[in-house]
C-alpha cells in the first residue's frame, strides 16, 4: 500500500495535468506534465533499471548518429506520404548498408519511439519527420561530432586537473582532448559550420520568440525615431534568424536592425535578403555601433567563462548611451534547487567544449555587476525554456 498509493496519486495528477494541457496549452503546463511523467518513470523503475538505462545511453546516440547519416529517416518519411512502410531489405537497398546492420540499428530507433515496426516494415511518425528537419538532420550529427570526443575524455581531464572546474577557454577540456576548442573546430570544418548554422536557425522553431516573452513596449517610450539610428544590434546573431523573426513582427519600430557575427559565419547573408544591416564583427573587439537602443545576445554567454563574458560586456557597455541603451540577454537562468535535466546536462557540455557556464540568477547578477551593469528584470514562460534578462548600466 505504501508503494501503490503514491503511484496512484501521481497517475491521477498526470491525468489532470494532461487534460489541462489539452484544453489550455501553455509552456508552463507542458513543462510540468513532462516533469510528472519523469517522476512516474523514476518511481516505477527499480534502482538497477535506472542504472542500466544510464549505462546504455551512449550506444543509443551512436546508433542514431549512424541512422541519420544513412538517410533512413528521410526514406521512411517519403514512403509515409505514400502510406507504405519500408522493410529492412528495402532500406539496405536504398542505403547500401548490410541488411542485418539495418535491423540492429532500427531496433534501437523503434525502442526509442522514433519510428514504428509493423508487419516487418518500418513506418514514420511525427518524430521521424522532426529527424529529417534541420533540428534533427543537422543538429544531431553536428553536436555529436562536436562533443562526443571530448565528453568521452572528460573524466580523464578532470582527474588530471585535480577536479578543478575549467575556467579558461584556451585550456578547455575540448582543447586538451582534441587540440581545438569549439569555435576553432567549427571554423576549420566548413561542413560542420554549415550544419551548426542550420541547427542554430532551427532549434527554436515551435517555441515562443523571446520578444513574445519580454515586454517589448519597455523599449518604445524613448526610442529615437530617426532612420540613421540603430534600434537593435543582434551580436553573435549567426545568420540572422532571430532578427528576421523580429523584423516580421516589429518592423514598425523606429531605427535600423543590425546583425553582427564573424565574417566566416555571415558569409552569404546579404543585407537585402535579411532586411537588416549585416556587419562582420568579433564581440571580443570594440563595439562599432554606438548608442543603440538594444544590444541583443542570444545563447552567447553560456559559451564562455566569466573573464571573456566580462570582456564582451565591457566593450558593449562602452558603446551604450547612459539612461537609453539596454542589453537584452536570452539564456538559461538555472534554478538553484532543481534545474531541469537538459539544462544541467547542457552546463556540462558547455563546460567541456569551451569552459562555458549555464548560470543561476545569482551568477548572472554577479557577472553583470562586474561589468558595470544591473538587472532591470528577468522574464520567463517556463522553467524548461530560456529566460530574457534586461540589463542597464549602473548609475552613480
Amino acid at each position: 500500500m505504501t508503494i501503490v498509493m503514491p503511484l496512484y496519486s501521481l497517475v491521477n495528477r498526470i491525468g489532470a495535468m494532461a487534460l489541462e494541457v489539452a484544453s489550455e496549452p501553455s509552456p508552463q503546463a507542458h513543462f510540468e506534465l513532462l516533469q510528472m511523467i519523469d517522476q512516474l518513470r523514476s518511481a516505477v523503475e527499480t534502482p538497477t533499471e535506472t542504472v542500466l538505462c544510464l549505462i546504455y545511453q551512449p550506444p543509443q546516440n551512436a546508433a542514431l548518429r549512424t541512422v541519420i547519416e544513412l538517410g533512413i529517416f528521410a526514406v521512411l518519411v517519403e514512403k509515409r506520404h505514400r502510406e507504405t512502410g519500408v522493410s529492412a531489405t528495402q532500406l539496405a537497398e536504398y542505403t547500401g548498408a548490410d541488411p542485418d546492420l539495418i535491423v540492429r540499428l532500427m531496433r534501437v530507433m523503434t525502442a526509442l519511439g522514433l519510428c514504428s515496426l509493423s508487419s516487418e516494415a518500418y513506418v514514420a511518425s511525427e518524430k521521424t519527420v522532426a529527424l529529417t528537419q534541420p533540428i534533427g538532420r543537422d543538429g544531431i550529427p553536428c553536436i555529436y561530432d562536436l562533443t562526443v570526443p571530448t565528453l568521452s575524455k572528460l573524466p580523464e581531464y578532470l582527474r588530471s586537473h585535480d577536479y578543478a572546474k575549467p575556467q579558461e577557454y584556451t585550456h578547455s577540456p575540448m582543447k586538451w582532448a582534441v587540440g581545438q576548442s569549439q569555435f576553432e573546430w567549427l571554423g576549420s570544418n566548413q561542413q560542420q559550420q554549415t550544419l551548426f548554422n542550420s541547427y542554430m536557425a532551427s532549434r527554436r522553431e515551435g517555441r515562443p520568440m523571446c520578444f513574445n516573452t519580454y515586454p517589448v513596449e519597455r523599449l518604445l517610450g524613448h526610442a529615437v525615431p530617426f532612420e540613421d539610428t540603430v534600434f537593435l544590434v543582434n551580436i553573435g546573431g549567426n545568420q540572422g534568424h532571430d532578427l528576421r523573426n523580429f523584423r516580421r513582427e516589429y518592423g514598425h519600430l523606429p531605427g535600423k536592425l543590425t546583425l553582427q557575427d564573424l565574417p566566416s559565419v555571415i558569409e552569404g547573408v546579404s543585407s537585402r535578403d535579411a532586411g537588416v544591416q549585416v556587419m562582420g564583427y568579433s564581440f571580443l573587439g570594440p563595439q562599432p555601433v554606438k548608442g543603440a537602443r538594444v544590444y541583443y545576445f542570444r545563447a552567447i554567454f553560456h559559451d564562455w567563462p566569466d573573464d571573456i563574458c566580462q570582456q564582451i560586456l565591457r566593450t558593449t557597455v562602452s558603446a551604450m548611451a547612459q539612461d537609453y541603451s539596454r542589453i537584452i540577454i536570452v539564456d538559461f537562468v538555472l534554478s538553484d534547487t532543481k534545474p531541469p535535466l537538459m539544462q544541467a546536462s547542457l552546463d556540462i557540455q558547455m563546460m567541456s567544449i569551451g569552459a562555458g557556464v549555464e548560470r543561476s540568477e545569482g551568477q548572472w547578477r554577479d557577472l553583470l555587476h562586474s561589468a558595470g551593469l544591473r538587472i532591470a528584470g528577468i522574464w520567463n514562460q517556463s522553467p524548461g525554456m530560456e529566460s530574457v534578462i534586461e540589463a542597464v548600466p549602473i548609475t552613480t
